[in-house]
């Protein structure tokens, strides 16, 4: 078994890797090469979790597109109905990990529900 992850059970595996929380899209192809959307769950440098369109099975290999990184191939770990997890055959360097948390973590610009009406407009000094 590979040494990423650690029995807890008869048939199951449970990773040994911290995940941190993340939810952004992304997409990919399936085991037939056919498209896949994704919703991205939680994400470590050897894989992630996530939610598709279709229903995937254990040992199913993926290609995986995620934003900074480019192209992941990746083995489907787990699957519960069109939920599962991914291993990455290649783990993501430290570097690279923190750049796409910082791309997928990245925050929307502020929005201002209240604009200051205190400071005249252009169109409001027109209207005198």
């Amino acid at each position: 078994m590979d040494e990423k992850f650690r029995h807890i059970a008869p048939g199951s595996v449970e990773p040994s890797h911290v995940r941190d929380e993340v939810h952004f899209r992304a997409r990919g192809f399936g085991p037939a090469a056919e498209p896949l959307r994704l919703r991205v769950l939680n994400l470590s440098s050897h894989g992630l979790s996530a939610r598709t369109h279709m229903e995937l099975h254990t040992g199913d290999r993926l290609r995986l597109i995620l934003p900074v990184l480019g192209v992941m191939a990746a083995e489907v770990r787990w699957s519960k109905g069109k939920r599962f997890g991914c291993m990455f055959d290649v783990p993501i360097d430290r570097a690279s990990y923190f750049e796409l948390l910082a791309k997928v973590l990245e925050p929307l610009p502020p929005s201002d529900p209240q604009p200051d009406r205190s400071k005249p407009t252009a169109a409001s000094r027109s209207n005198k």
